[in-house]
């Protein structure tokens, strides 16, 4: 399925405003969910003029028996991470959710 590029934005500013997952939406569209990924990857780095900020909330809990966890949330998004994380991975998961949304 080949789209130009206004094609694709109205498909991404649908899926966002959905509610719905990115892969939810793909499957209930027939889109691919990795072309839905590339074009709005391609789509967040042609509009980012400035750096996006958002308001993070960090909140540390004593579990019991693990040490601390960190939460971060954004929107409907929530990361949690215990204190010992591998920066790395917490780095690639943050792409990742970029990426699709």
């Amino acid at each position: 399925m080949h789209m130009n590029k206004n094609q694709q934005q109205e498909l991404i500013t649908e899926c966002r405003s959905s509610g719905l997952t990115a892969r939810a939406w793909c499957e209930e569209k027939g889109i691919s969910y990795h072309s839905y990924v590339y074009w709005a990857t391609n789509y967040n780095r042609e509009n980012r003029t400035k750096p996006q900020w958002a308001e993070i909330t960090v909140h540390k809990e004593k579990i019991e028996d693990s040490g601390s966890e960190i939460k971060l949330s954004c929107g409907k998004w929530t990361i949690c991470v215990q204190a010992d994380f591998n920066p790395e991975l917490l780095a690639g998961v943050l792409r990742m959710v970029d990426a699709i949304c």
